[in-house]
């Protein structure tokens, strides 16, 4: 069995463009509210289901002549796959996990705030002793 590297670097590269994607609208809209790793992580499943799907399809046809599907329609091909699947999806997982934390992390401090703070107002603590604030 070859290590499969070039399917790997796709599809770790596919992880990279779905955290940029989200990253780049969770900062256009200011909150965190698109976890591109828990999107990515549906479509590995999805496509994994597909691909065991069409290999099973492919695996009880029965071909009477060798055709060109044959070295990819058995279940020892699809085994070798399977490592293509599960790598990006552990990885899209843990920083799935990573991302809730952040998200729930965000979400206590913007209800721990005032009001002033949330409507961007910066607020300076003036003396230790009587908690005064200047607001900016």
């Amino acid at each position: 069995m070859d290590f499969p590297w070039l399917p790997l670097t796709f599809s770790l590269t596919l992880l990279g463009l779905a955290l940029f994607i989200c990253r780049a609208v969770n900062a256009s809209l200011g909150a965190l509210k698109w976890n591109g790793a828990l999107l990515f992580l549906a479509l590995c499943v999805l496509a994994m289901l597909l691909d065991f799907t069409l290999t099973m399809v492919f695996a009880s046809a029965g071909f009477h002549e060798r055709t060109k599907y044959d070295s990819l329609g058995s279940r020892i091909a699809w085994s070798e796959r399977i490592v293509t699947y599960l790598v990006p999806c552990a990885i899209s997982l843990l920083m799935a996990l990573r991302f809730r934390r952040r998200q729930r992390f965000a979400r206590a401090n913007a209800h721990g705030r005032s009001e002033t703070e949330r409507e961007g107002a910066v607020q300076i603590q003036t003396s230790p002793y009587t908690q005064s604030e200047l607001t900016l």
